[in-house]
């Protein structure tokens, strides 16, 4: 710890080290600077402290308690957090609020929970394999254990067709797992539409949200939308994101909820309109600072270590680092089994097509597409296959083989002059003339 003050006093910076805290991926060492010592010329040099450390990635945190700066050093070896733990934990027993999700421990392994309904919609981002699934994972399971079927519904979009697969068929579930990006645009029409009719029914009860409607009336579950890698359906399809913008800025209210997660934090993809309706922004590691400074408006999210360790930006603007807890698919299971069930498809798309197996499974027929007379589908070919000269002279011979049934063959020449004449004029290119004057002659030229 006295080699931080030495170092540090290379720099111009003198203070003193209070002491020194580890968590189960990086250890902080806080240190207090001499009064009228400016961040600016800690922040500086960063890149040179961690030189002189022997570290690869030094993070600092601007201001920790007493008035310390805080430096972050990576540990040499990881520990996993288990989500069991922190679920089973005295915070998780106290954290207050209408969906309360475990975001991970903070640096000195306290559990952190955030309720989701205040957020109130919550942006994940991050380069690929720095953690954004399985903290994905944490939240539903988070959310699943502290709330019943009937007051909690999720919607969950999956692109990659893997990462929510082992939550389809219980009773959580609004609706099978859509995977592809049409039923995604579908799925997230259903949920404005939702959103209205929820609506209508708190304006006849007089009820303001959904709190004060389940105190009234009850029987309004909270819906939680989660969207993996949504980048992929703004790219293919521009409604899905003015979808997005109607659900964050009204369906707060009417207790639906989004989470939207992507490992392409880019302009295109997290738009200024999504930032601005997403206050709370969770950033995983990510490739460069711009990425970084993308999704979280500052730099800093380039040195995180990776294995769930992430920056968490809160709706009032704290930034606090927290590494996120881990979960098995083997775990995931044995908690969803006594929600398993059968969930019956609501959109419109997939109950036409569950109506369609049906009623040919009762007929006990397959309907067959009706087959063209094979010479008819052998002309068709033949027609597209001739250049359009070909084509001329093929509709000539059929011309003259048809006049010659009923005229001489005087008239049968002067027939197909006139065929030659009338096919000219409708294949012939209009010609545009121009006129170009000059001090000695006006002349006027084709231009074809």
């Amino acid at each position: 710890m006295h080699q931080l003050e030495e170092i540090l006093s290379h720099y111009g910076v003198e203070g003193t080290v209070e002491g020194e805290g580890k968590g189960p991926l990086i250890k902080q060492i806080r240190f207090k600077p001499k009064p009228g010592t400016k961040i600016k010329n800690i922040t500086s040099s960063v890149e040179d402290i961690a030189r002189e450390m022997g570290v690869k990635t030094l993070r600092i945190s601007n201001v920790c308690e007493g008035g310390c700066i805080g430096f972050e050093i990576a540990n040499d070896t990881f520990q996993t957090v288990p989500l069991q733990d922190v679920l089973e934990s005295e915070q998780a027993k106290t954290a207050k609020g209408a969906l309360p999700i475990s975001l991970g421990v903070k640096i000195d392994g306290t559990p952190v929970f955030a309720d989701l309904a205040k957020m109130p919609h919550l942006l994940v981002a991050g380069a690929t394999g720095s953690g954004k699934s399985v903290g994905l994972n944490a939240f539903i399971i988070s959310l699943i254990k502290r709330k019943k079927p009937n007051e909690l519904k999720f919607v969950m979009i999956d692109p990659k067709r893997i990462e929510f697969s082992v939550y389809n068929d219980q009773k959580y579930m609004l609706m099978p797992v859509i995977t592809d990006n049409s039923d995604a645009s579908e799925a997230l029409q259903f949920l404005v539409d939702e959103m209205n009719k929820r609506y209508e029914k708190l304006e006849k009860s007089l009820t303001k949200n959904i709190e004060e409607y389940n105190e009234k009336e009850g029987g309004m579950p909270y819906i939680v939308a989660i969207v993996d890698e949504f980048s992929d359906l703004v790219l293919s399809d521009k409604t899905v994101e003015k979808k997005i913008q109607i659900l964050a800025q009204k369906a707060r209210a009417a207790g639906i909820h989004l989470v939207l997660a992507t490992q392409r934090p880019s302009v295109d993809v997290v738009t200024g309109s999504i930032k601005a309706n997403f206050p709370s922004r969770m950033a995983f590691k990510t490739a460069s600072g711009v990425d970084s400074k993308t999704i979280l408006d500052t730099t800093g999210a380039e040195d995180l270590v990776g294995r769930g360790d992430a920056l968490f930006l809160a709706g009032n603007g704290e930034l606090s680092r927290i590494h996120g807890a881990y979960i098995s698919t083997e775990g995931i299971e044995e908690i969803l089994k006594p929600y398993r069930a059968k969930v019956a498809p609501v959109l419109t798309k997939k109950a036409l097509e569950t109506e369609e197996k049906n009623a040919v499974a009762t007929n006990g027929k397959k309907a067959e597409k009706k087959k063209e007379f094979f010479l008819l589908s052998w002309i068709k070919g033949v027609w597209g296959w001739l250049s359009k000269t070909e084509k001329k002279k093929f509709l000539k011979m059929i011309w003259l083989l048809l006049i010659g049934a009923f005229v001489g063959s005087k008239t049968q020449n002067k027939s197909g002059q006139i065929f030659d004449s009338i096919a000219d004029n409708l294949t012939k290119t209009k010609r545009r003339t121009y006129t170009t004057t000059t001090r000695r002659k006006t002349t006027s030229r084709r231009r074809y």
